[in-house]
């Protein structure tokens, strides 16, 4: 009996292993919530944009942009950036001048718009940006269109 001590209380190492034995349920509890809410984050991977730009004459353009949603939900142009080069060899942006409508621009399912505009001063088209929000979610999302 003299060589015996009672230690009373948990040791160490079992409270590290009892911590360690919670949080690794935890985690992946946490990890299959988290990947469960990105499942219900809006899209708008399905909105798709071209533009054709034709010379009215030698310094302005008109720009013919169709803007199709392939989503099952209606979404708005909300606005519409032309990046150009001017004459002089600078770069710039606009809106351009919209013909015969007005943003915002609704788009139901599985249908398209087309959005004429003209802009100024400009040499030559670059690149036109369509900013979209979905009207159920209201997520925003910037598509680039495709010249052809």
């Amino acid at each position: 009996m003299l060589g015996k001590k009672i230690s009373k209380g948990l040791s160490e190492l079992i409270v590290i292993m009892i911590a360690i034995a919670i949080a690794i349920p935890v985690m992946f509890l946490l990890q299959s919530w988290l990947v469960g809410q990105m499942g219900k984050m809006p899209e708008l991977d399905s909105i798709a944009a071209t533009y054709v730009s034709r010379s009215i004459n030698a310094s302005s353009f008109l720009i013919t942009l169709t803007v199709s949603n392939n989503g099952n939900e209606p979404v708005n142009v909300t606005d519409i950036t032309v990046v150009y080069t001017t004459i002089g060899g600078d770069i710039g942006t606009t809106s351009g001048t919209l013909l015969g409508t007005s943003l915002p621009q609704s788009i139901n399912p599985k249908s398209s718009i087309t959005i004429p505009l003209t802009i100024a001063n400009a040499g030559k088209v670059n690149d036109v940006i369509v900013t979209v929000k979905s009207l159920g979610s209201n997520a925003m999302k910037a598509v680039r269109a495709t010249g052809i």
